[in-house]
């Protein structure tokens, strides 16, 4: 790990905590790049060329970082593993994860970059939209996060709803593989287990609404309001409305008549366009 770069006089006031973001990229030229990005800004940057020493520091130390940006291609790890060894620790999941690449362009690979904001390195305003996609999805969260806390939320439910927005596609692709496994039930024609299976995701999906739809409700009065947090309302009750589709067509008696593989298939093609991020209002940086 490189030395980090201190604080110079300039924007923030003295007693400004400046947030720490970690840098991931086997290129040095590139980390001297974001180096002389951040001097001056309100944030200060640990800089790693090895993917490896990042992921035993991050694991050591969970909370020192709120944000991290990465490189994808890198001999030791790419960049997609990295992200898998940081969502799959619970202390470092809700960690925002930004990748600047110049490997793929925005419209290629998009199953494996969900959940993670995209950036390439070969935008001319390669700066100014880093720093956007930091100012929302860094600073933005933790204004929902405290006031949810001075909401009396408890911290399980908040980190739930971090989840669901943040890694939305996870969930919509549980519920999925429940309309996945209705299908295949359907083309055995036992209606049994499409009953089971139908109940098992109505059951899935009431949770989700039972745990966001409140949520959602407080959010929208924060009275800090940025397009941000409209965008997480916006998408949140986008979902719950899905979802309640859903529920109203599985309320009704599940058989593997025409009619309901029809829907299925709906469902299907829906949550399809929804987890690879072509369903229109599921792209958070489109606002913007």
């Amino acid at each position: 790990m490189e030395s980090t770069d201190k604080a110079k006089p300039g924007n923030a006031p003295h007693d400004f905590i400046k947030m720490r973001l970690a840098v991931i990229d086997d290129e040095r030229k590139w980390l001297k790049v974001f180096k002389r990005m951040f001097r001056n800004s309100a944030y200060e940057v640990d800089t790693f060329d090895n993917p490896q020493e990042f992921v035993t520091t991050i694991l050591k130390h969970p909370d020192r970082y709120a944000g991290i940006i990465c490189d994808i291609k890198m001999p030791q790890m790419d960049g997609h593993q990295v992200y898998n060894v940081v969502k799959s620790n619970r202390a470092t999941r809700t960690i925002p994860f930004v990748i600047v690449s110049g490997v793929l362009t925005q419209d290629q690979n998009l199953s494996k970059v969900q959940g993670i904001a995209y950036i390439s390195k070969l935008d001319d305003d390669l700066r100014a939209k880093v720093f956007k996609e930091l100012q929302e999805v860094i600073e933005n969260w933790p204004v929902i996060k405290n006031y949810l806390v001075r909401k009396n939320i408890s911290e399980e439910k908040i980190e739930f709803f971090c989840q669901f927005f943040i890694n939305y596609h996870q969930y919509f692709n549980e519920i999925l593989t429940h309309i996945n496994k209705m299908e295949q039930a359907c083309v055995c024609r036992d209606p049994e287990s499409i009953r089971q299976i139908a109940a098992q995701c109505d059951s899935y999906m009431t949770e989700l609404q039972d745990t966001c739809m409140q949520l959602i409700g407080l959010v929208q009065d924060i009275p800090q309001t940025t397009s941000f947090i409209a965008k997480v309302c916006e998408r949140g009750r986008t979902s719950l409305n899905m979802i309640q589709t859903f529920q109203f067509m599985l309320a009704e008696e599940p058989t593997s008549n025409r009619e309901f593989r029809a829907f299925l298939k709906d469902c299907r093609d829906s949550l399809e366009k929804i987890i690879i991020g072509t369903e229109k209002g599921y792209n958070l940086r489109e606002l913007y």
